[in-house]
């Protein structure tokens, strides 16, 4: 236990250099790190209000309402809520799941290889190269890109649970990756699956998937049935087509902090490098699996990381257009350069299994820690602090996604804030807000003559105006000048206007689901616990 406490603190310190400009106070200039503010401002807002499960934002879009977290991942904002109850500023809050999802990246990986291969100083060298990968840092020092990098610090912990055949850690570890980000999930399940195969957890992988899928129904199944009423499609359908990068950015482009044009590069844009050691530990392995193939675990766990990493790299190229034009699911990936966090797990495992197998293990240690650390010497820091204060980031209301995505289809962007979530837009009258919330407006309306008003928030499948308790019959795709904000019809007096924010039929089978895998899970939890207890007591 003393060893492996040691082994714990000495990956923490060599963790160190990786984390520590996520220390600096405020934040920083990146892709997309206002945008989580701003979400994880949304979401304690919504939570504040009893919005859960969180779906629906009134505040984005300018007051005009967006569908944020039915279709962008949750658990990212969900965890820094944790952070701000506990006193975090909303920016450091989403620092901390930055830097959260690297230490428990390196402890996971670190768990996840001792377990496969049986050998600490292997399952330390492969969870350092894990966490010190050119795409690791671009995820959160380059784009902040919150959801991706949250699932990295998951995603080993999901493999360790399935070689152990642990199914409720595996099933909990599968929902968190899913509802942390679902893109990464989607490209890694086809490598968990055959991962099972290779080690024979197939059976136990079946109950993950059935409990782990169960436990994030309630994001993923109406993210994938309510998809049809968005403008995502329309905007992304064929998006991969000029994010291919060439054979060479792999091997070594500059290191910056701009946008992604691999095929017509700019100055200071991002670097597509896989990372010159974790290539040549893959270079390394293709000889050594040859001379090592009598070894069962080298030829399969080898021959696994060399599969996956073969695969990755040629679907970052041009070279596999066709495979993306076939199949279709390969379009929400959306950048090709995404598949290179399974070509960094392969390297990784590949990486433990050289430790392990070569003669002069502890030299080749040493040398492999101090090139791949040395190696991402320049990427292990933020480009500049950019801290214009909490009152910033509170008084933002975008759609919080680069391309508005997540719009209705009937929406657009609004340049301006709206006037009000009820207004008259045809007759006399007046309105009094009593309750507004982004899932509920109660109001009072008193017209002297017959009017017509109008809902001012993009009209969503779940929305349900009622006139005086008595559902109203609104048109959002008529009126040319409030095109897809809901209109209705009301008569002379006072009335009492109620817009609520309901389940559809799918979310409430969602909500259903999860909860009864939820409860099932704990009921278990609550009797292997008992059943400790009651051995503990035998026992002394």
């Amino acid at each position: 236990m003393k060893k492996e406490i040691l082994i714990i603190i000495l990956l923490l310190i060599l963790s160190y250099p990786a984390v520590k400009s996520l220390l600096i106070p405020g934040g920083f200039t990146s892709h997309d790190l206002t945008h989580h503010v701003v979400r994880q401002i949304n979401m304690d807002k919504l939570l504040s209000e009893g919005h859960f499960p969180p779906r629906w934002s009134g505040e984005l879009n300018n007051g005009f309402g967006y569908p944020v977290f039915l279709f962008n991942y949750p658990l990212p904002a969900l965890l820094g809520e944790v952070f701000h109850k506990s006193g975090f500023e909303f920016v450091s809050s989403v620092k901390a799941v930055l830097f959260t999802s690297m230490i428990l990246s390196v402890l996971g990986m670190y768990l996840f290889l001792k377990e496969l291969l049986g050998s600490k100083l292997a399952a330390f060298l492969g969870s350092i190269f894990y966490l010190y990968a050119p795409i690791r840092f671009l995820n959160v020092y380059v784009s902040a890109a919150l959801g991706s990098a949250l699932a990295l610090g998951i995603l080993p912990f999901v493999f360790w649970a399935l070689y152990r055949r642990s199914i409720l850690i595996g099933s909990i570890s599968l929902a968190a990756l899913i509802l942390s980000h679902n893109v990464t999930a989607l490209i890694f399940i086809p490598v968990i699956i055959i991962f099972s195969v290779v080690c024979g957890r197939l059976r136990s992988l079946a109950v993950m998937l059935l409990l782990g899928l169960g436990l994030s129904a309630w994001f993923w199944l109406p993210a994938i049935f309510e998809k049809q009423y968005i403008k995502f499609d329309q905007i992304y359908n064929n998006f991969y087509a000029d994010q291919f990068v060439g054979l060479w950015q792999l091997i070594h482009s500059p290191w910056g902090y701009g946008l992604s044009h691999p095929q017509n590069p700019e100055i200071g844009d991002m670097s597509y490098q896989l990372g010159l050691v974790h290539i040549l530990v893959m270079v390394i392995l293709i000889p050594f699996l040859w001379f090592k193939r009598k070894i069962t675990e080298v030829r399969v766990i080898g021959g696994f990381a060399l599969t996956f990493f073969s695969l990755t790299v040629f679907l970052m190229l041009k070279n596999s257009l066709p495979f993306w034009l076939s199949l279709p699911f390969l379009s929400l990936v959306q950048f090709p350069l995404r598949f290179q966090v399974i070509s960094v797990f392969s390297a990784s495992i590949a990486t433990a299994l050289l430790v392990k197998y070569l003669p002069f293990k502890k030299m080749i240690f040493i040398i492999l820690l101090i090139m791949v650390i040395y190696a991402s010497r320049n990427h292990w820091k933020i480009n500049q602090v950019f801290d214009p204060g909490e009152n910033y980031y509170l008084s933002l209301k975008t759609t919080t996604a680069s391309f508005d995505e997540h719009l209705p289809k009937w929406g657009k962007a609004m340049s301006k804030p709206a006037v009000a979530k009820l207004e008259v837009i045809r007759g006399i009258g007046e309105i009094r807000v009593i309750k507004n919330q982004s899932a509920k407006v109660l109001a009072e309306v008193e017209v002297t003559t017959a009017s017509k008003l109008r809902f001012n928030q993009f009209y969503f499948p779940g929305w349900e105006i009622k006139v005086d308790n008595k559902p109203a019959v609104f048109n959002y795709l008529t009126d040319r000048e409030s095109y897809g904000l809901p209109t209705f019809d009301i008569d002379i007096g006072k009335h009492q206007i109620l817009a609520e924010f309901k389940n559809t039929p799918d979310r409430n089978i969602a909500d259903g689901i999860s909860v009864i895998i939820f409860i099932t899970i704990t009921i278990i939890i609550c009797k292997q616990l008992a059943h400790s207890l009651s051995g503990a007591k035998k026992s002394s």
